[in-house]
């Protein structure tokens, strides 16, 4: 079978290419074609477009980049249907994915959409798309099925993968972990500043203020592979901040503590265990119209999921040295407040459940779909 994936983020090819791997095991002769990135390339094929091309952060930035995104859409349309694939799996990345489903609707392409684009957080009325447009829509957060439900939506929870791929680390030697980040003995604070270029630049550097203030512990970034340690260092200045790539989970494992921008790297260091702030700043313009777009009390996925507060989240103007300082105190002396967080981290775990979401997405997709 042939089967068409848009990923246009770096969650959406890591999730896109476990989802990939699945499919193979249940279809061998299986034929992919996919926006995406390097994930997705290892496991087979080039991206028609790669995610580079794809990722605009802010309202303001899609503005100026308008003309780009008009090209994005001529080029995935023209290679769907040269393609003729037997489903579409649109994976997240809602702004684009969003609008290319009612396209491929008129075109008479089964769509299975995976990891819905979070309609519940602004536009819930974005969810009558996914009822129009889609003939399956597979969720990662265990309460989505029932909101969509409202809307019409066929969807089924399957998991949540953050889940599978961080196991095999919560199994792993952290002695042995830590030597092989070549990190000694000096405690970490793990900073994960984001995976776009004006989302680091608008959060490392109060990040590193930190530095000086901590000098019983080692700080180390974990590095986006876009991005060269050269441009780490323009925005850490003298500080001795290390940057890892390629091991951002075995950081967060050994870590004592983690500041994290929010994204999946909240739910992925929930998952480890690691006590965290998350720290999440934008530009003015942008942060306006999410103030009056964006119906929801948190901005994590850790609190969302429990749909309470567990992590403290420091956004916008609230994310400044002096609020920074006393949360990272809290996570890394405060006994109780740990306590409270790990009781959360085990509720959370509960909640998400034992599904592996890739092999279940696959599954549906292969053999309900697909009568393989």
């Amino acid at each position: 079978m042939k089967y068409f994936l848009i990923a246009g983020e770096p969650s959406g090819d890591q999730h896109g290419s476990e989802l990939m791997k699945a499919i193979l095991k249940l279809d061998t002769a299986a034929e992919f074609r996919f926006l995406g990135g390097d994930l997705l390339e290892n496991v087979g094929g080039k991206a028609v477009i790669h995610i580079r091309g794809l990722a605009f952060m802010g309202f303001t930035q899609l503005l100026v980049k308008l003309m780009k995104i008009r090209d994005n859409f001529r080029i995935t349309k023209n290679d769907i249907l040269a393609f003729n694939p037997d489903v579409v799996i649109p994976i997240d990345y809602g702004g684009f994915n969003l609008r290319i489903i009612s396209w491929l609707k008129k075109k008479h392409f089964l769509t299975v959409y995976y990891i819905t684009p979070k309609v519940w957080a602004w536009m819930p009325s974005r969810a009558k798309k996914l009822a129009r447009y889609t003939d399956m829509s597979l969720c990662v957060l265990p309460f989505e099925p029932d909101f969509l439900a409202k809307y019409g939506v066929r969807s089924e929870y399957v998991g949540n993968p953050v889940k599978e791929y961080v196991r095999p680390l919560n199994n792993a030697d952290p002695a042995m972990m830590r030597s092989d980040l070549d990190l000694g003995a000096k405690p970490v604070i793990a900073l994960l500043p984001g995976s776009r270029k004006q989302e680091i630049r608008q959060i490392l550097p109060l990040m590193v203020q930190m530095i000086d203030q901590y000098k019983d512990y080692q700080f180390v970034i974990g590095g986006h592979r876009n991005f060269p340690e050269s441009f780490y260092k323009e925005l850490t200045g003298k500080t001795d901040a290390k940057v890892i790539y390629g091991k951002t989970l075995e950081l967060l494992k050994i870590a004592k503590a983690a500041l994290v921008t929010s994204g999946t790297a909240t739910l992925e260091t929930a998952l480890l265990g690691t006590p965290q702030v998350v720290c999440y700043t934008t530009s003015p313009v942008s942060w306006l119209i999410a103030r009056i777009v964006i119906k929801v009390r948190y901005i994590s996925l850790v609190n969302l999921i429990l749909d309470r507060f567990c992590i403290e989240e420091l956004i916008q103007f609230r994310y400044n040295s002096r609020n920074l300082k006393i949360n990272l105190d809290r996570i890394l002396t405060d006994p109780e407040f740990i306590r409270q967080m790990t009781d959360g981290y085990r509720e959370l775990n509960k909640k998400i459940g034992e599904k592996e979401a890739s092999a279940t997405a696959a599954d549906i997709v292969c053999r309900f779909f697909l009568h393989l």
